[in-house]
């Protein structure tokens, strides 16, 4: 798995990638997604999924999925600084993937 930068300023960019491997005897169609814990003004978080990809993987396959997220300020959401959590998401059942600090203002 991949976050970086660990820590970067508002108007940044995240490199989030982690690989998939089938390790069973029959072919698996995943349906993967990631999904960031943003920080609010009150210091909880709020889920956001973003869609990855449909994919069908062979026994022994190997595959690396990657999205880059761009924190620019935007009229939709406002961003705070402070730990934002990380998770792959496959077939609906997350799985922590880690954590990058923005630092906003």
């Amino acid at each position: 798995m991949r976050i970086e930068p660990k820590r970067l300023h508002e108007g940044g960019s995240v490199d989030i990638g982690f690989e998939l491997h089938n390790t069973g005897a029959h072919s698996q169609s995943v349906m993967a997604d990631f999904v960031v814990h943003y920080v609010k003004a009150n210091g909880s978080t709020s889920p956001k999924t973003f869609k990855l990809k449909a994919l069908t993987l062979a026994p022994g396959e190997r595959v690396e999925l990657a999205k880059t997220l761009r924190l620019v300020p935007m009229t939709t959401r406002k961003h705070y600084s402070g730990e934002h959590r990380v998770q792959a998401q496959l077939n609906g059942r997350a799985f922590d993937l880690g954590a990058f600090r923005l630092l906003c203002g």
